[in-house]
């Protein structure tokens, strides 16, 4: 049966990523939760040729339609998460979850009205039946995966860390975009297979804490410096050393606005490129086990990601955690980092930008970069799925500041590999002046390792 389903609510998804924004980790989750329960509604209707991700899964109803069950099932979630999403939001201050919040959702907001016209926009007929076999059900596998994520520990994300910021040079500051988003995430239970306990195994190596086990050690290094001095000449909104190709690279993967559907929007988009481009589309099982890895490896990536931002190298020894400053904060206060291969630059700002040209740095810490350890997990699950890595495939952005070509349209990028995109994924936040190389290595690390792991464990064949 071909996939009639999975990849218009996927788009949907995506809509509403557009519309309400939010942290890179909730986003993740929410896409993971949708097509987690799309795959499980999918696969019992289709003779459970899989294992069934979900411990608790409902009895199939007789006369369930496996397309029309997904479609239940990703509606009853979106609408559960959404509703959550908009109480977050309107409880934070100022009643929008960051500066970046380019909508003022407000409490009378009505998800079943965005959703319904989510559906016109896509061209999907609806019908409310309670009697109906394909709700029953898919409604049923809905709520099995709520019960399941109810206390994850996202609820907590935003309670505040042990130890404020800023104690001493090297650990985090506000660079004026906010105060530090989800903290607590990196503790939210994982989705593929591994236990919290366990997250030693998914840290990386880019930063050697055992040469570098606190700050003193790591910011009189020759090895920071280097860091350190690349992103000022590369990274600074105006670098003279920056070519137009990097400027191009910087901004096509960044999508850190509210707006565009966000870094894991975008391998999402990168997903279905691919998934018609490979025939995996003419399935409709295929689809929805492909959908369910890459959410379940890119809400690992999140969860790992915040993590090492908050919590490395070990949320026990709290008093040695490496919560690493922006790039913008290390060059303007260089004068305080006791290294003399460093120069502060008091006015130094990074090509980042808003809407408005205003330029900043996404408001958490540096090490390690979101963006590469999400494009490198999606890498890897996507070799992992079809097979191989050398898959060529071209993409666009929606980032507002992309490039554009003479006709004004914004340029794609064609790659040769799954790698080579999460490769220049990682590297185009050192262009975009707010993260370092080590940032970028690290995060491929352990995207990696969360996304390979998931691989080898869930939805195998039963």
């Amino acid at each position: 049966m071909k996939d009639t389903v999975v990849i218009p609510w996927n788009n949907i998804y995506l809509e509403a990523v557009r519309r309400f924004g939010g942290a890179p980790g909730p986003i993740a989750r929410i896409g993971a939760m949708m097509h987690i329960a799309m795959f499980d509604a999918i696969n019992a209707l289709s003779g459970s040729p899989y294992k069934a991700y979900l411990s608790n899964l409902p009895d199939i109803v007789e006369g369930a339609d496996p397309a029309m069950s997904a479609a239940y099932a990703a509606r009853k979630v979106l609408l559960q998460t959404i509703s959550t999403l908009i109480d977050q939001s309107v409880s934070s201050p100022g009643g929008v979850p960051s500066i970046f919040e380019p909508y003022q959702v407000n409490a009378s907001f009505d998800p079943e009205s965005f959703l319904h016209d989510c559906m016109k926009t896509f061209k999907m007929t609806w019908k409310e039946d309670a009697s109906n076999p394909s709700q029953q059900f898919g409604e049923a596998v809905a709520e099995a995966i709520l019960q399941e994520r109810e206390n994850d520990g996202s609820q907590n994300a935003n309670n505040p860390p042990v130890i404020e910021f800023g104690f001493t040079s090297g650990d985090w500051l506000q660079t004026g975009s906010g105060g530090a988003v989800t903290p607590q995430w990196g503790k939210v239970r994982p989705f593929g297979g591994w236990q919290t306990e366990q997250v030693n195994d998914f840290l990386p190596n880019a930063l050697n804490v055992n040469k570098f086990s606190n700050y003193y050690e790591l910011l009189q290094s020759r090895d920071y410096a280097g860091q350190v001095n690349e992103v000022q000449r590369l990274g600074e909104a105006h670098s003279p050393e920056r070519t137009r190709e990097e400027t191009e690279i910087a901004f096509f993967w960044a999508n850190d606005l509210n707006g565009t559907s966000k870094p894991p929007g975008q391998l999402y988009v990168i997903t279905q490129i691919v998934a018609k481009q490979e025939g995996t589309v003419q399935s409709l099982l295929e689809a929805a086990r492909l959908f369910a890895l890459v959410g379940i490896a890119m809400a690992d990536a999140g969860i790992i990601a915040w993590y090492v931002k908050y919590l490395f190298p070990n949320e026990i020894d709290q008093n040695n955690l490496i919560r690493l400053w922006r790039p913008e904060t290390a060059i303007r206060e260089a004068g305080t980092d006791n290294n003399p291969d460093t120069v502060p630059d008091r006015n130094w700002q990074p090509l980042s930008a808003m809407v408005d040209g205003t330029r900043f740095s996404p408001p958490f810490p540096a090490y390690i970069s979101g963006h590469a350890t999400f494009g490198a997990a999606h890498a890897a699950m996507m070799r992992l799925f079809f097979g191989r890595d050398s898959i060529s495939f071209t993409a666009t952005t929606e980032d507002p500041n992309a490039l554009r070509d003479e006709n004004g349209i914004k340029l794609t990028r064609t790659f040769t590999s799954f790698t080579e995109a999460a490769r220049e994924n990682g590297r185009s936040r050192i262009y975009l002046g707010v993260h370092y190389q080590l940032d970028a290595e690290g995060g491929f690390e352990s995207g990696t390792k969360v996304a390979e792991f998931a691989f080898n464990r869930v939805l195998q064949c039963g």
